[in-house]
């Protein structure tokens, strides 16, 4: 349009086009002025996981001090997680027993009850109800990327870097995608594995494992990029799939997995482990950048420690804070 426009006017008599040059010539500065005077807007167009945003590292003379807060949150969170999921798991019980005294108690309107229909939430099984809450959460945050007057909010809250002095985003970076390709992928993955998981562990635990995996992974990529002073911002739940991938491979061994393009392709739980580990330790290593792999190895390696030593060092330890749970609910009662 600029270059017909142009055009026209340099079409015109010899007078008119030199009075026409000028027009122009005075157009182009109002116009390269404007431009300078904007501000430039961040934006996430063209936005994956191998080329994340920048952030401006703070000019800090001893950068492990950027580190303090971060690991005081995660040691904290990990900690209330842990003992929010084992109260959660006693409310449960009680819960569970009340509805099969009510049950009891009202058997005569049993035929009553269930000719009811029945809602398809309630139908799936608890991990899948689970499970799908969390599916739920993250494709809120990944269709909330598609709106533009959210982008600041969310590059704010739901992207981490430990250049950004707000901590929320260490956990709610895991609910936060914006590729397509890397939500479906870690959403097959959650919905696939997940199920087994919660049977054993129970919901609760798994809870737990899914927010602290998250956190702890957020950690060690702080921790990488301020050795390695990298401006970049992560997210994804990539690091809490790790960590249950983790602690799974771990309990079970011997367990038979697949590649999800690849179902036909076998191996066990213990190769699978192996080579997470090694690849995202050599991704770390080599600054490979494609992939938070520091954050992949933060998971995995929480997931495999919770197995080991965790289980009894953060669950079973719980025991007196539930007995005190129980005795202060039914003192006020």
């Amino acid at each position: 349009m600029w270059m017909r426009y142009s055009q026209n006017i340099l079409s015109s008599s010899k007078n008119s086009s030199s009075i026409s040059l000028q027009l122009i010539k005075q157009f182009r500065t109002q116009i390269s002025r404007t431009i300078s005077k904007e501000k430039p807007r961040r934006s996430i167009k063209n936005f994956d996981e191998s080329t994340v945003l920048r952030v401006e590292p703070k000019l800090e003379p001893h950068p492990s001090r950027l580190l303090i807060r971060p690991t005081i949150f995660t040691i904290s969170f990990v900690g209330c997680s842990f003992v929010t999921c084992a109260i959660w798991q006693y409310e449960s019980q009680r819960h569970k027993l009340r509805k099969l005294k009510e049950r009891w108690q009202s058997k005569g309107n049993s035929q009553q009850l269930s000719s009811q229909l029945r809602n398809i939430w309630r139908d799936l099984s608890e991990p899948k109800r689970v499970i799908g809450t969390i599916i739920g959460l993250n494709l809120l945050v990944f269709l909330a990327w598609r709106v533009k007057r959210f982008e600041p909010f969310l590059l704010k809250y739901f992207t981490s870097s430990p250049y950004k002095p707000n901590l929320s985003s260490m956990l709610l970076s895991t609910f936060s995608h914006y590729n397509g390709l890397h939500f479906f992928c870690n959403m097959y993955v959650l919905w696939s594995f997940s199920d087994p998981i919660i049977q054993i562990f129970g919901k609760e635990q798994f809870a737990a494992v899914f927010v602290s995996g998250g956190v702890v992974s957020s950690w060690l990529s702080y921790v990488f990029k301020i050795v390695t002073k990298t401006p970049n911002i992560s997210l994804g739940a990539s690091g809490s799939i790790m960590a249950l991938l983790g602690a799974v491979c771990t309990q079970f061994p011997d367990a038979k997995l697949a590649i999800i393009f690849l179902p036909f392709f076998t191996f066990s739980a213990k190769t699978a482990l192996i080579s997470m580990v090694s690849f995202d330790l050599l991704g770390t290593i080599m600054r490979w950048r494609y992939l938070d792999h520091s954050a992949h190895l933060g998971g995995v390696l929480f997931g495999i420690f919770y197995v080991k030593y965790g289980y009894k060092l953060l669950w079973e330890s719980l025991t007196p804070v539930v007995q005190q749970w129980h005795r202060l609910r039914e003192k006020f009662k």
